[in-house]
């Protein structure tokens, strides 16, 4: 960075803890570490910058009867726009080489995102008829050919005169339809990305009793949405009955039932379209073999509605975790999933997990729980726990994910090695804690029975002294 110019030697009076943590690498392969600045300290006493975040609907609006579009990615966004003097001095660090500032705006700074958006509404000032900008996502729209080949002309410019730059690798030049902020827009349509809804199609029919209550806690969680609710369920709701067998047997009015219910998750009124005026709250849970969260947002009656399920399979190594790790990667991955939908706005993270509540004020008691704090810094939100009995929309999907029961096998050797070795592993300690058990029960029945004697030649001794 010094021979770049992003960083210079600094005599500021302020200093921002310097952190270097681990990235995450594959099994085996050499660590490497990450250069982060701290600024947690300095965002708590940082005004906010109130310059509007374009609304993300009013942008995929404009966008969507578009017959031509293109989208830019700007390289290093944050790193091209510089710094005044007064906040040079507050981007100060300090290392064991030196104390340094930064020359151009570092990312983890509270008010980055509204600078940057600024600075692109002033390059793309008078085009706003055929281009649109969300904070560093840049995208032309046209009704012909022979415009859009104008306005592309006319955007390029506009950037090259800024000097900024652009991501060669994350354009879409001149396509008929482009992902644009999480949906897919072009060519008279504007549709929401099938991975928000591939979570609950791609759910499998439960094999046992636990399986079928982790759906029905999920799909129960929005009952009030699903006309006929109760007589739908009810083939299901029999099935964990203490009269039937722990591995169920699926019939086919329970396979109706699952369908319908699936395709009732995935359709309105359950689902609902994201209003960007309205409080998003991301609802995450984990357990021993997956992770997963709801995007919802409170309608009109203040009920909670949702508006996409995402989830996935934690890989061996993941699932060795400690449960906090698990608990706030799924915050991580949820978040980051979700971004299109949050970045810019404030919103709630709520978990059943009440240590998360503290997860943006982590020190460096856990590298990895650091990490994933200061790789939120960017994001306005706050963290609320929540009892896992009303969990249950997060906790059905987190605990779908069960390779023994969905019959999962990894496709590459390696995996499919490691995951061997992982059930070898489950299998052994298994055997030895039940060993274990029951030689405690046998030692706890020998001290009892020793107690007994004791007791009884106690009683008789003071029998013969009276």
């Amino acid at each position: 960075m010094l021979a770049l110019r992003v960083i210079e030697h600094s005599s500021s009076p302020w200093a921002s803890p310097v952190v270097l943590v681990p990235k995450a690498t594959a099994p085996g392969a050499t660590p490497e570490l990450r250069f982060c600045v701290d600024y947690r300290g300095l965002n708590a006493v940082s005004k906010t910058d109130a310059h509007p975040i374009p609304r993300a609907d009013e942008l995929i609006d404009r966008l969507g009867a578009a017959k031509y579009l293109s989208t830019f990615d700007l390289t290093s966004g944050y790193w091209q726009i510089a710094l005044t003097e007064g906040a040079k001095e507050r981007s100060a660090f300090s290392t064991p080489d030196g104390h340094f500032h930064f020359n151009v705006m570092p990312f983890g700074m509270k008010n980055a995102p509204a600078t940057f958006q600024r600075l692109v509404n002033q390059v793309l000032a008078g085009l706003d008829e055929f281009s649109a900008a969300y904070l560093d996502d840049i995208a032309v729209f046209s009704s012909t050919w022979e415009e859009h080949l104008q306005h592309l002309w006319r955007v390029l410019e506009a950037l090259q005169k800024a000097g900024l730059t652009i991501k060669a690798s994350k354009c879409q030049i001149g396509k008929g339809s482009v992902v644009y902020l999480g949906h897919q827009v072009g060519s008279g349509q504007v549709a929401p990305l099938q991975p928000k809804i591939d979570t609950i199609l791609a759910w499998e029919p439960p094999k046992t009793q636990t399986e079928v209550r982790a759906f029905l806690g999920l799909t129960g969680y929005y009952r009030r949405f699903v006309k006929g609710y109760g007589t739908i369920v009810t083939p299901l709701t029999e099935l964990t009955s203490k009269k039937q067998p722990k591995k169920v047997i699926w019939t086919e009015a329970c396979q109706n039932a699952f369908d319908a219910l699936k395709a009732a998750m995935c359709t309105a009124p359950v689902l609902k379209a994201p209003d960007y005026s309205t409080e998003f709250v991301v609802q995450t849970d984990a357990s021993e073999h997956g992770i997963g969260a709801v995007l919802s947002q409170l309608n009109e009656e203040g009920l909670d509605q949702p508006v996409a399920f995402i989830s996935r399979r934690l890989l061996p190594r993941e699932r060795r975790r400690s449960a906090i790790e698990r608990e706030a990667f799924a915050v991580v991955w949820a978040l980051k999933k979700l971004r299109p939908y949050l970045f810019g706005t404030h919103f709630r993270v709520q978990t059943d997990h009440r240590p998360l509540r503290w997860l943006m004020q982590m020190r460096g008691e856990n590298p990895k729980l650091l990490r994933w704090s200061i790789s939120l810094q960017g994001m306005d939100f706050t963290v609320e726990h929540r009892p896992g009995t009303e969990h249950a929309n997060a906790d059905g999907l987190s605990s779908s994910w069960d390779p023994e029961r969905r019959g999962w096998q990894p496709k590459d050797k390696n995996t499919r090695t490691e995951h061997r070795a992982e059930k070898r592993s489950t299998r052994i300690r298994s055997r030895l804690r039940k060993r274990r058990d029951a030689g405690s029960a046998a030692e706890k029945r020998r001290r009892r029975k020793r107690d007994r004697k004791t007791d009884a030649r106690s009683r008789r001794n003071d029998a013969q002294h009276r």
